[in-house]
């Protein structure tokens, strides 16, 4: 397993005991869009062939609850998934066709956030924007039909 200092020092900042597995997570969370506990496991099991299924799921549910990782529901299949929350927030589009999750980098809701200071007293602590419709592909894919 790579040194990564940057990861032990996250964990450390949140209290966590350094684990083989937290890192592992992360390490493959880093960057990428998000996953099943599912197919974190695939992805983590070639490089730690003693984790079980159980394990990275009790290890991302214990990473977002202390704000390491992002865990939204965002399609409505009923299960959850990770990211690795690198900002603040992040926004997405999901397609409706192919299920494809894509990152949306900017925030349109700034300047919202200070109009709910300055008109309501009301300090907007996080938010999420979720934008559903359907990507490039699966509309080539309905132009052909």
């Amino acid at each position: 397993m790579p040194d990564n200092t940057i990861t032990d020092k996250i964990l450390g900042n949140k209290n966590l005991k350094i684990t083989k597995a937290r890192k592992l997570i992360l390490e493959t969370l880093k960057g990428s869009l998000p996953k099943t506990a599912s197919e974190i496991f695939t992805l983590v099991r070639d490089k730690d062939g003693e984790l079980s299924l159980s394990t990275v799921y009790r290890t991302c549910e214990t990473l977002s609850q202390k704000g390491i990782l992002l865990k939204s529901n965002l399609i409505d299949d009923g299960v959850a998934r990770y990211e690795y929350l690198e900002t603040e927030h992040i926004h997405h589009a999901i397609c409706l066709g192919c299920k494809k999750i894509f990152p949306i980098e900017d925030c349109p809701f700034g300047q919202f956030d200070k109009l709910m200071q300055s008109k309501y007293d009301f300090d907007v602590k996080s938010h999420r924007i979720e934008i559903y419709g359907y990507c490039h592909d699966c509309k080539q894919k309905q132009k052909e039909k």
